[in-house]
């Protein structure tokens, strides 16, 4: 397997499972282990993640410099390109990034992700205190939080600022139970949440679960702490309150979510800014203009314009390159003839073109191959482009091969061609969506798969085809998932029999082994184990190809050359884990 200073770096950071450790300190997990140190080097190993901060040759010395400006209006597209109006603003209602991102500027977690020069945007396993002072776990089952002194409610109705307690947190647990289509996967792995006193949270798992710092205490998409007293009068439905770095003020639809500073936060003197400005539009072209003209402060782009985009921006502001974290592929409804076949999922792999797409789509030159865990989940993910040799056997099936694919489809189904259906969509995913869609099109075709797209409107898309229910003989391809954190996000979720995107076919003949192999490696504590295993695991997955994979173009986030401090911090998370600890230069300050 791929091995480098990255790898090893992140390998060493481990501790005794009964260490304390404090808030203001950096604690990396890998498995239930935590320390206090960074990430190692970005090395450029084959399987390490291509994520890279770099600010121009030229650039001022002011925009890196740790001297801090506090005051004026951060303004930025809330989600990037990908910014859209959200369905609603209360995060337990709805799963979608476009709830859960703006929920991480008033509401807080047990942990956050910390950032910082020598942290790498995609590693999730580096951590630090959000509501938690301090944390341990004295056994295998058993973890403990205490509360940071001063956290306080908003001081607005029905809180009023009043002091917020561990009896409040196990209330908004209960209620989150309740509401979240997430509160199942919570409840998988936990057992019970209690107040021993006002500042304690004790947290009993059913069974050793190696990763829950990162996809439970950490996971900006599990669960917020939320007064019940705005749950039960729906006012979290539209006028939040929560303990975190800013107080909500508006949300305008089509135009912006905006928030201002909260002057009791518990981490003050932070956030730096007094207001947030999250932006709503998503034309990449309107979001590279608004950069140009100041209006915005930095945006997450995306690979078709980067090269085209980037000589418009300021040589002088900084690039973040991070791998993608939004798992994509080819899936099936098993029931489906062919599909339940192996051979017509291996052939289809051998005839997708994914070298070939990321020359098209990919302006960063970061991009790679998913495995079944997206790139961005470094260091567990396992290259099929890069450590292709890694796959043994099954190393030729992610390799483009047209007359190995037509054989193979021609032996699972006697015919040279297969017409189908392939469904998809493009009003929420976007043109480059639907530039991959039509060349997976035109390029499967040299192998006999004749796809017939069908373009379905998201809330149509989400509702039939994601579920599952896709007319005889059709497939579908798309984004999975949107911002794992650890690689049993994606095992639970799409790979074992009682996922909830199995999309509702009978289970193939190695499922028995693969949920196997799923409950395994959430019990390895060891972090160098855990590694190794989930590596073999992406190689045995192959042997089924529950879905085909594709490709993964790189991500790319422009900040203005004005932003001083400004770390990048990939997934729904970057509200608290970079935008409050980042602040303005002299002159940008100047503009509010």
């Amino acid at each position: 397997m791929a091995s480098g200073n990255y790898w090893d770096s992140w390998l060493t950071r481990r501790a005794n499972r009964r260490r304390v450790l404090a808030g203001s300190g950096v604690a990396v997990a890998g498995a239930t282990a935590v320390a206090l140190v960074g990430c190692g080097d970005d090395d450029d190993d084959a399987a390490a993640p291509a994520a890279t901060a770099t600010t121009a040759s030229g650039a001022s010395p002011a925009a890196t410099s740790a001297t801090v400006n506090r005051g004026g209006t951060l303004r930025f597209p809330m989600s990037g390109a990908s910014s859209a109006n959200p369905p609603t603003i209360f995060p337990y209602e709805n799963l979608t990034y476009l709830a859960q991102t703006p929920s991480a500027s008033y509401y807080s977690r047990l942990l956050r992700g910390a950032n910082g020069a020598n942290v790498h945007p995609n590693d999730n396993t580096a951590m630090e205190g959000d509501l938690a002072a301090k944390w341990e776990q004295p056994d295998p089952l058993t973890y403990t939080f205490t509360m940071k002194p001063n956290v306080k409610w908003h001081d607005k109705a029905p809180l009023n600022g009043r002091a917020a307690t561990a009896a409040d947190f196990v209330k908004s647990y209960e209620a989150f139970g309740k509401i979240s289509q997430n509160g199942a996967g919570w409840k998988a792995v936990v057992d019970s949440i209690t107040a021993p006193d006002e500042k304690t949270i004790k947290i009993s798992l059913k069974a050793p679960y190696a990763p829950f710092l990162i996809t439970h205490a950490s996971s900006a998409e599990a669960m917020w702490f939320i007064p019940v007293e705005t749950i039960d009068n729906d006012q979290a439905k539209k006028d939040p309150v929560g303990t975190g770095p800013f107080i909500f003020e508006k949300y305008e639809s089509g135009v912006a979510i905006t928030a201002k500073k909260n002057p009791a936060y518990y981490d003050a003197p932070l956030p730096n800014f007094d207001k947030l400005e999250m932006g709503l539009i998503n034309d990449p072209q309107r979001l590279v203009a608004a950069l140009q003209a100041g209006d915005y402060d930095f945006s997450g782009l995306n690979g078709p314009i980067y090269k085209e985009s980037r000589a418009k921006l300021d040589p002088k502001g900084t690039d973040t390159f991070t791998q993608n974290l939004s798992q994509g592929a080819f899936y099936f409804n098993f029931d489906n003839k062919p599909w339940n076949d192996l051979r017509v999922r291996q052939a289809l792999s051998m005839a997708l073109d994914r070298d070939g797409y990321l020359k098209v789509q990919d302006g960063t030159g970061k991009g790679n191959y998913f495995s079944f865990i997206p790139p961005g989940l470094a260091p567990f993910y396992l290259s099929p482009r890069d450590n292709n040799k890694d796959f043994g056997a099954q190393g030729k099936y992610w390799q483009r091969n047209v007359k190995e694919a037509r054989d193979l489809l021609k032996a699972a189904t006697g015919s040279d061609t297969l017409k189908f259906k392939l469904f998809c969509n493009v009003d929420r995913y976007g043109a480059e969506a639907q530039q991959a869609w039509e060349l997976f099109a035109s390029t499967i075709k040299d192998a006999g798969f004749e796809a017939e797209l069908v373009f379905q409107e998201y809330g149509s898309y989400i509702q039939s085809t994601y579920l599952g229910k896709m007319p005889e003989g059709g497939c579908a391809c798309g984004p999975l998932i949107g911002s794992p954190r650890d690689p049993d996000n994606m095992f639970q979720n799409y790979w074992s029999e009682s996922a909830r995107h199995n999309w509702g076919g009978t289970p193939i003949e190695q499922q028995k082994d693969i949920d196997a192999m799923i409950v395994k490696q959430r019990t390895i504590l060891d972090t160098k184990e855990r590694l190794k295993y989930i590596q073999d695991m992406q190689v045995k997955l192959t042997e089924a190809f529950q879905t085909v994979p594709y490709h993964a173009s790189g991500g790319w986030v422009y900040s203005q050359p004005t932003l001083k401090n400004w770390f990048w911090k990939a997934g729904y998370a970057y509200m608290p884990d970079a935008v409050m600890k980042a602040s303005f230069t002299d002159e940008r300050l100047k503009k509010g």
